[in-house]
């Protein structure tokens, strides 16, 4: 048995080596590229110049590094690191892009998160909970002297978005009332004075916010007052909002103002994948970018001197890599190889999109990756993956686990259950309170459809999911355990009650919002979490946790196991140190993604 376990850990892992490249960063001169890539094991600053040249890694930090900002006047670097995986980042400088990376704050047990730099490259400015663990305020950084001083405090989280051209006053986004549901205003950092920019009714979400030079306006991504994020301007002279990029049933993701001010790159969300279209601003003609693997974008930027752009791309069948784009050419080229060579992409596996039918009628969307060559006798094993979120969408990406099921044969099915993004607002606001079990029943319509594919066995089937996913795991297996087979979940929430009073204090408040307030909801929020219903539970359940995840605690696993080998239940836990809500370290994803291969297999 040992043996076997092993061979199937050493089938995963070459999966495994596939790295990543992502979040890149251009310095100002146009000369050089900083991203992020875990090609050592763990995600750290590499450098490469944008002509071309072999790249070098620029930090070796004990932790991950988050993000990364370049000073907007020199090669400064600012990044983010938390210990391991908080979420309590703190702020690191590396001066000239070369050196000893120097911390800018230092107290572990207070969360920074990440603002801007000011025009000119002095101040930055950033939020943190430091002077109430609840509650985030807006700080703004002198470099010369690093003193930090606080800007504007109040109750609920907020952030730090840019800072207006004449460097004296900043632009918060307010999120008091739910993540989904932001307040923009203009702080003035001298008189401490708060103007809000755009008033409105029901809710609203507001997105890279791009400053004109010229004072005159700034360019959001917004759904205020319709369904689906278009980019709009704000104009400074009367205020008003005019709509510059809609697309018809399809998010804005991402946005970029060229360095001339005349043109935008956007980001649009396409059931899933992600294009990108250049259009020139004053008549509203566009092209698209071609040429790059179909997948996830997750930012675009200019380079300095606008003549193209570059992105970061994740696909089901391509490495997350950095891509440039050159605009006199329109030709693509990739900048990083995260694949490691070893495995022949060529045979991985691209999803196509169906949908199906819930129990009100609603079309629930889902993605389908079905194995290379014939199906068995009796039909595939499938795993049914639930993203997490639950405001989030499944989109195209590469992942190692999926990719590995798929060689062994097993299909894999990825839903977009109502509460998902991507779809609409309405759509995402489906599975809000008291609405939370219809998800569920949308999971069991997604389940019912592949009993109807001939080319799957129905008796062998697993759900697996991650953080909310896990949620949606564990309600599966209790309230419909005959349609399972096996069950998996990384850090599921297993009681909303217990989650709302030990997740992190700055982010309580906020999933209260999407869940349910524990006293005015209590009720329901007892009804909805399967803690209490867990001797449904008749099938094999593997339990991953990282011991320092702030998100989900570890009290939901640890509940979870103890609950069902009480119960005599066929369950498997995996507790890692030093991780968080998520596996960051290489040597953690091959213990934990090792384990869930060889489970399917015993199990599946």
């Amino acid at each position: 048995m040992y043996e076997a376990a092993s061979q199937i850990r050493l089938g995963i892992e070459p999966y495994l080596e596939i790295r990543s490249a992502k979040s890149p960063a251009v310095a100002p001169d146009g000369e050089l590229l900083a991203y992020l890539s875990d090609e050592s094991g763990t995600h750290q600053i590499w450098l490469r110049p944008l002509a071309g040249g072999a790249p070098w890694r620029l930090t070796d930090m004990p932790e991950p590094v988050g993000a990364i900002a370049f000073n907007p006047k020199s090669r400064d670097l600012l990044f983010t690191m938390d210990c391991g995986g908080d979420e309590r980042h703190q702020l690191w400088l590396v001066p000239g892009a070369s050196g000893v990376p120097q911390p800018l704050t230092d107290d572990p047990t207070v969360v920074h998160v990440w603002g801007c730099w000011a025009p000119d490259g002095q101040r930055i400015a950033f939020a943190s909970n430091a002077r109430d663990r609840e509650h985030m305020d807006i700080y703004v950084m002198d470099m010369a002297t690093r003193a930090a001083r606080r800007v504007f405090e109040g109750n609920g989280y907020r952030e730090a978005v840019a800072f207006f051209p004449d460097g004296r006053s900043l632009l918060v986004a307010d999120a008091t009332h739910a993540m989904n549901d932001q307040d923009l205003f203009r702080l003035d950092l001298e008189s401490g004075a708060r103007e809000a920019l755009l008033p409105h009714e029901g809710r609203a979400r507001y997105a890279a916010n791009r400053m004109k030079k010229d004072g005159s306006g700034f360019f959001t991504i917004t759904d205020q007052g319709r369904e689906f994020l278009s980019v709009a301007f704000r104009s400074a002279a009367d205020g008003a909002l005019s709509w510059i990029v809609e697309r018809e049933g399809q998010d804005i993701e991402a946005v970029a103002l060229a360095p001339d001010q005349k043109r935008l790159a956007y980001v649009a969300n396409d059931r899933g994948w992600n294009r990108i279209f250049v259009r020139e601003i004053a008549d509203g003609a566009e092209f698209e970018v071609q040429g790059f693997p179909a997948g996830s974008v997750g930012s675009v930027a200019w380079l300095p001197d606008g003549s193209g752009l570059v992105f970061p791309v994740d696909g089901s069948t391509s490495s997350p890599d950095i891509w440039r784009f050159d605009i006199a050419s329109k030709q693509v080229k990739r900048l990083t190889d995260a694949s490691k060579a070893g495995l022949d992409q060529a045979t991985f596996v691209e999803p196509t999109v169906a949908s199906t039918k819930s129990f009100d009628g609603l079309e629930v969307p889902f993605f389908v990756y079905r194995p290379r060559g014939k199906a068995p006798e009796g039909g595939y094993p499938a795993v049914v993956v639930v993203h997490g979120g639950p405001e989030a969408q499944w989109t195209p990406i590469f992942r190692a686990d999926l990719q590995f099921f798929l060689s062994q044969g097993i299909m894999v099915i990825a839903p977009n259950v109502r509460g998902s993004t991507g779809y609409g607002r309405s759509y995402h606001h489906l599975d809000d309170k008291h609405l939370r079990m219809d998800s569920v029943a949308d999971l069991k319509a997604v389940r019912l459809w592949l009993r109807e594919q001939s080319d799957v066995n129905d008796d062998r089937v697993a759900v697996y999911g991650r953080s909310y996913g896990g949620f949606m795991v564990l309600a599966a297996l209790t309230e419909q355990p005959e349609l399972w087979k096996v069950g998996i979940e990384f850090y599921g929430i297993a009681n909303f009650l217990t989650l709302l009073e030990t997740t992190g204090p700055w982010r309580r408040y906020l999933r209260a919002v999407e869940y349910g307030d524990p006293v005015a909801d209590r009720e329901n929020l007892i009804r909805f979490s399967p803690i209490h219903k867990l001797d449904q539970i008749r099938v094999p359940l593997f339990v991953a946790q990282g011991f320092d995840d702030p998100r989900v605690p570890p009290g939901e696993s640890e509940m979870v196991y103890s609950v069902l080998r009480g119960l005599g239940r066929p369950v498997e836990y995996v507790r890692i140190p030093h991780e968080g809500h998520g596996f960051a370290r290489i040597e953690n994803r091959r213990t934990v993604f090792g384990g869930v291969a060889r489970f399917l297999r015993e199990h599946l």
